[in-house]
């Protein structure tokens, strides 16, 4: 498609017609709508209420006893096995250290067969100790030692043993009256 250059009009053509406009259609009538009532005024709506609560029924009270006294129920305080379980597992690793704070702990509070326990995980953790103590010790002496320390650090380890094997035993002997010691033997330091 190409475009030509507009031509100059030279007085030629000058009187031609204009092409005629477009016929102008009439405006549309507005259709005609019925006029609305007015709607009536709401009312505003009522806040909701929330649900009842459910009504439960009380159990009358209990009639009292024949005497008209009654019994304050006994509860039991609380089981001291955990603690010396743990207590005995503790010196199993540590020693004294957690025989001697167990036992500060709970010498006080008056139960005597848990104390009894705890006394006597403290001496055998003390027996221990000064087991270990004596081999280190014993080490330092020049023809003694070489006899002594082998003797000695078998000792500690079966002393080591023993103390698994009571913290094996500790609740059973709690439960069983406190009477029994759980070490297979001991030697009563602290009473």
């Amino acid at each position: 498609m190409t475009t030509l250059p507009p031509e100059e009009n030279n007085g030629q053509g000058a009187d031609l017609p204009e092409p005629p406009a477009a016929p102008q259609q009439p405006a549309a009538a507005p259709e005609y709508q019925a006029p609305q009532q007015p709607a009536a005024p709401q009312q505003p709506a009522a806040p909701e209420q929330p649900p009842a609560a459910p009504q439960y029924q009380q159990a009358p009270p209990a009639a009292p006893p024949a005497g008209g006294y009654q019994q304050p129920q006994q509860t039991a305080g609380p089981d001291p096995v955990s603690n010396i379980q743990l207590n005995y597992w503790l010196s199993v690793f540590f020693t004294w250290l957690p025989a001697l704070i167990f036992w500060l702990i709970e010498k006080d509070k008056g139960n005597q067969r848990a104390t009894a326990l705890h006394v006597s995980n403290f001496n055998f953790s003390l027996l221990r100790t000064a087991v270990v103590i004596v081999t280190s010790i014993a080490g330092f002496i020049p023809y003694l030692g070489l006899i002594l320390v082998p003797l000695l650090w078998i000792g500690s380890i079966v002393l080591f043993v023993f103390h698994i094997i009571a913290a094996t035993k500790a609740a059973d002997a709690y439960r069983n009256g406190g009477s029994t010691d759980p070490f297979i033997f001991n030697i009563p330091l602290i009473k």
